[in-house]
């Protein structure tokens, strides 16, 4: 059983009533807050990553499990009743009957479900509808916010603190310093998240409120009003967007380094399409002594995380409510396979199938290459 987000979420923030109850500080009440984050989630995630080993053991039977969790949840939608989920027993039933979808495909679905009808690809209505690449649009439903979005992200952070064990993350705040001339779709997916994220996860990143993006200069100016004299642990966002943030902090501060302005930071978590070749050269220009781990994440999902600080390769997250089917790169559809039967160093595109409804998609985001099976890791092109 996977750490279920939403469960721990509630238990935290039953705990954080009482203390609210008893205090007005708002410090007093963030210190408590790093404080019991820390003793609680340093124990679940310890859990967690024991699961996390287990991918390489277990993957066929769990992307099974995935399969048939989901076909099953749906099984009263529209889409479910047209395909008749409830009679699909096997993998070959599935990739039988329900057709590969590519983001054109979902437009007449979008356009009814923005009109307010429930239950089209997955049940009750999206939480959001956002851009994704090409500029095309796809839903996110609110179950894969907390089971795909915000479990990858705390999975990101077990599997960090499995490497570095004396780590204090969670005794500072978490920074997002944007992801900049990225994929412009990511500031929305961060958006979404950021307006559904729980209340312990509110107080523990900063800043409080988006900044647009393409305005550096004015998240940059947010960003260090808000942090000005606080406890940083981590940043959120790309190289780019820190370093710049950084040469502006010292400029203000008359500070030269990371380690005069910040020196709890210990960490930037970039989450991002953007490919290995890419993200390895920005990983060179970080200020030395701060980690990086990259996590592949679009709005269609989050997909796989950099599970060694040494190596580039991403490792597949298996259990995120989330199907994984793969066909050749410059092949058709027709070719999917599951994710037993793909082969090392041969290039795919990735086709998902998800909780926000996604069946079958075939993703617009980069290729990919396996370069291990037990566990699955793998790089992007």
């Amino acid at each position: 059983m996977i750490f279920d987000h939403a469960v721990f979420s509630k238990r935290v923030n039953e705990k954080y009533k009482k203390i609210i109850t008893f205090t007005n500080s708002t410090e007093t009440l963030i210190n408590m807050a790093f404080d019991l984050v820390s003793n609680l989630v340093s124990i679940i995630l310890k859990d967690r990553f024991e699961e996390i080993k287990d991918f390489g053991l277990q993957a066929s039977d769990i992307q099974s499990e995935q399969l048939f969790n989901l076909l099953r949840e749906a099984e009263e939608t529209e889409w479910g009743k047209r395909f008749d989920f409830k009679t699909i027993f096997s993998y070959q039933d599935f990739r039988e009957r329900i057709p590969v979808q590519k983001a054109s495909d979902l437009r007449p679905y979008l356009e009814r479900m923005k009109a307010g009808e429930t239950g089209i690809l997955w049940p009750g209505l999206p939480k959001g509808i956002i851009s994704t690449f090409g500029n095309e649009e796809i839903p996110i439903s609110e179950q894969a916010i907390n089971e795909i979005f915000f479990q990858g992200i705390n999975d990101s952070f077990a599997i960090y603190l499995h490497q570095k064990p004396e780590s204090n993350l969670f005794s500072g705040y978490m920074v997002s310093v944007g992801n900049g001339k990225e994929a412009s779709s990511m500031y929305d997916l961060f958006a979404l998240l950021q307006e559904n994220e729980p209340f312990i996860s509110s107080l523990l990143n900063m800043p409080r409120r988006m900044a647009n993006e393409k305005d550096q200069d004015t998240c940059s100016d947010l960003i260090l009003n808000e942090i000005k004299g606080e406890k940083v642990s981590s940043f959120k966002g790309s190289p780019e967007c820190l370093l710049s943030l950084l040469d502006k902090a010292g400029i203000n501060a008359e500070k030269t380094n990371l380690s005069q302005l910040w020196p709890e930071a210990e960490i930037l978590f970039h989450r991002s399409p953007v490919t290995t070749a890419i993200l390895t050269e920005a990983s060179k220009t970080l200020p030395t002594g701060l980690d990086y781990q990259a996590t592949y994440c679009s709005p269609e999902g989050l997909f796989g995380i950099q599970d060694s600080l040494h190596n580039p390769a991403y490792l597949l997250m298996i259990d995120l409510s989330t199907f994984y089917e793969f066909f050749p790169a410059g092949g058709t559809a027709d070719q999917c396979i599951p994710l037993e039967d793909i082969e090392l160093d041969t290039d795919y595109q990735m086709v998902v199938t998800n909780c926000s409804g996604l069946w079958r998609y075939c993703s617009g985001g980069p290729k990919l290459r396996f370069v291990s099976k037990s566990p699955y890791r793998f790089i992007l092109l």
